[in-house]
């Protein structure tokens, strides 16, 4: 299965840029069956279950404490490991993920992080569209990752709400102003390689949480990525010979 990608030409002017988005939508729909008639503001859309809460893996349950809830706006800045990772399980579970202004995104990486290629939109450069992009595909999958876009914060302010309309997630790996939970990956380092033997096999990535309601209470610890595999272990615990954990901060 290959993803489906929207390359808009460099010089498309407005419409056409808009009709690209549009088309992703219309084939996300052909295949999934959703959205076969224009929503209604404040509908509840379930285009995978019928959950408020999108899967998340169990070890990622100390950063997210509220879980992936539709229609939140969450930040990750610092990795798109960890980006793709928290939206591994939402993918396999038949949730559509739509990432954009992320063209070095790679698709073996996507895989490999858990992601259902043939339910990923990529948009690799919206060009200035990019509001106008984010929103139609807000309207239309599960949980959009925004990268690289030219938005203003009356701009971020119009998404976050129109993904509460539409009970989509957005995950921004910029700052965004009101976001509910913000994940900042202050340091990466690399675990499986000895005195001059061996060879890279996991990222353990040093996370800080903040945000509002469940996520109010700070938190910083770290998370190993194992390929589409991901571990926390208590403050001070050890498995597999590395040391991840979290504590409370504050």
């Amino acid at each position: 299965m290959t993803a489906v990608t929207v390359r808009p030409a460099e010089h498309a002017d407005r419409a056409a840029r808009a009709a690209a988005a549009r088309a992703v939508l219309a084939s996300a729909e052909e295949r999934t069956g959703t959205r076969r008639k224009p929503w209604r503001s404040g509908e509840v859309r379930r285009s995978a279950d019928d959950h408020t809460v999108l899967p998340i893996a169990p070890a990622l349950a100390p950063l997210l404490p509220g879980g992936l809830t539709r229609g939140a706006t969450v930040t990750v800045t610092g990795s798109t490991s960890l980006v793709l990772t928290m939206l591994g399980a939402a993918s396999a579970a038949g949730s559509w993920v739509a990432v954009v202004g992320m063209p070095a995104v790679g698709m073996l990486a996507a895989h490999q992080l858990g992601l259902a290629l043939d339910r990923v939109v990529l948009v690799p450069d919206p060009g200035p569209d990019g509001p106008r992009v984010i929103a139609a595909l807000v309207d239309g999958v599960d949980a959009v990752v925004v990268g690289d876009v030219a938005l203003a914060d009356a701009d971020r302010r119009r998404l976050s709400a129109r993904a509460r309309e539409r009970s989509a997630v957005l995950v921004a790996t910029t700052p965004w102003p009101g976001a509910s939970v913000q994940l900042t990956v202050e340091r990466t380092r690399w675990s499986g390689v000895g005195r001059g033997n061996g060879r890279l096999r996991d990222r353990v990535l040093t996370v800080s949480r903040a945000g509002r309601g469940s996520a109010a209470r700070g938190w910083r610890g770290e998370v190993r990525l194992h390929g589409g595999e991901v571990d926390t272990v208590p403050h001070g615990g050890v498995r597999d010979g590395v040391v991840v954990g979290l504590e409370r901060v504050g």
